[in-house]
């Protein structure tokens, strides 16, 4: 493979416009220079990149798929053509990757926690004691509950404390307990041996537990686990041992559990729905994440840092925050919390043009009232969580209903997996 041709550099400003394109690009992609002055970047190289964050992107140019590199030059950004798709040929580029060693590429392989403490956004005092305490308790192998509201972070800080302990170089790995079927918790827990039961994977399947082996296992929503196995999970809590499902000998495990709950643990123990010895092995270390009600004083930081990101994502240029849209932004009591203005947030930068970010842009549709999100319908502003649940549960009915009871024609209508309906319907204890 021989690279002879210059496929040339263009040339960008810091709003991401273009300032210069050299004569071997024009000539290569038979453009003229006066047409792509002053054009957005992402117009001219299309595709899904980040030149924030990356040295070497993937785009295409005139429908030709291209190699670019791409280089800070003071408040100048050059992107390079390295290769373009007909200069080289495929199959040598497959020799190339397979030549490389597979152990270098496990090293530089990324992390899979995507968050540390310094990228959680808020300099209020509720948020830095819970991460003061979160970063003290990272380096002990204990069990972490992570308590709060849905839609405050809980995953963030799970990975944070992770990425912050000895075994950051080791798997996180992230289980919903509500999304998985009561049937299927075995086996997605535990694994399977090969031939273990109809459907089986012929080689069979390690669980989550052996998947986090020397990592983290984080579990999701861990309120949502059905009572007669939450057993099974204290078992791994107090033997650290695992066995396939079909297999006859215990592996051991060596992982941290970090668990994550949007309700009261201790109420719905005093109710007979959790064990009582399973909160006690969880309950070492609860820590509350506060909601965005108790930290009014990110709500704005946290507008600017998602403004940025979508700025970056929408090739926007949004700069300020107008003074109305910052006051309902403080005062609006965020029953989603930081979720909730993130889905605010980019509403908004779907539709805005200028470098102000207004409430109008929020509220673009005049069936909502720029007031207030419940509009005018006279009912309490219901939580996120319960309008989901309200709604889940209605159409759940209906379709069973219209199914005469056949689950797996109901499913079809509400055009889910029949297993996601075997959970919902175990969630919200229908029958």
């Amino acid at each position: 493979m021989t690279l002879t041709k210059n496929r040339g550099i263009i040339e960008v400003d810091d709003q991401g416009k273009i300032i210069d394109v050299c004569r071997h690009f024009c000539e290569s992609f038979s453009m003229k220079k006066n047409e792509l002055l002053g054009e957005s970047i992402n117009k001219i190289i299309q595709g899904t990149f980040s030149s924030n964050h990356k040295k070497i992107i993937f785009g295409k140019i005139c429908g030709f798929r291209c190699l670019i590199s791409v280089t800070k030059r003071n408040q100048y950004t050059v992107y390079r053509v390295i290769v373009r798709e007909d200069d080289v040929d495929r199959d040598e580029i497959v020799a190339f990757l397979h030549s490389l060693d597979s152990r270098e590429m496990k090293k530089k392989k990324p992390q899979q926690n995507k968050y540390r403490f310094t990228q959680i956004i808020g300099e209020s005092p509720a948020i830095n004691l819970v991460k003061d305490i979160a970063a003290k308790i990272a380096t002990s192998d204990s069990t972490v509950l992570l308590s709060g509201e849905s839609g405050t972070g809980k995953e963030v800080f799970a990975q944070a404390i992770h990425g912050l302990s000895s075994r950051k170089n080791n798997p996180f790995v992230a289980v919903n307990c509500a999304a998985i079927p009561e049937e299927l918790f075995e086996s997605e827990f535990f694994g399977y041996e090969a031939g273990a039961f109809s459907g089986a994977k012929k080689e069979g399947k390690p669980g989550k537990f052996e998947l986090a082996q020397h990592g983290t296992l984080f579990l999701d929503e861990i309120s949502e686990l059905p009572y007669q196995l939450q057993g099974k999970l204290l078992r791994v809590l107090q033997e650290r041992e695992v066995e396939r499902v079909g297999g006859t000998e215990s592996k051991n495990v060596d992982i941290r559990i970090i668990v994550a709950t949007n309700r009261d643990l201790s109420t719905l123990v005093d109710e007979g729905k959790f064990r009582q010895d399973l909160f006690y092995r969880l309950f070492v270390f609860n820590i509350t994440i506060p909601s965005l009600r108790e930290r009014k004083e990110d709500i704005l930081l946290l507008a600017r840092h998602f403004i940025d990101v979508f700025n970056h994502r929408f090739d926007r240029h949004v700069k300020f925050i107008d003074t109305n849209l910052q006051e309902w932004l403080v005062n609006y009591d965020w029953p989603g919390n930081v979720r909730e203005l993130k889905a605010y947030i980019e509403r908004g930068m779907n539709i805005v043009e200028g470098d102000t970010l207004t409430l109008d842009h929020l509220f673009f549709s005049r069936r909502v009232s720029t007031t207030h999100p419940a509009a005018s319908s006279g009912h309490p502003l219901l939580s996120l969580e319960e309008a989901i649940r309200n709604a889940e549960i209605a159409a759940i009915k209906s379709a069973l209903k219209k199914a005469n009871g056949d689950r797996t024609l109901a499913a079809q209508k509400l055009k889910i997996h029949f297993t996601s309906l075997y959970r919902k319907m175990a969630k919200y204890n229908l029958k």
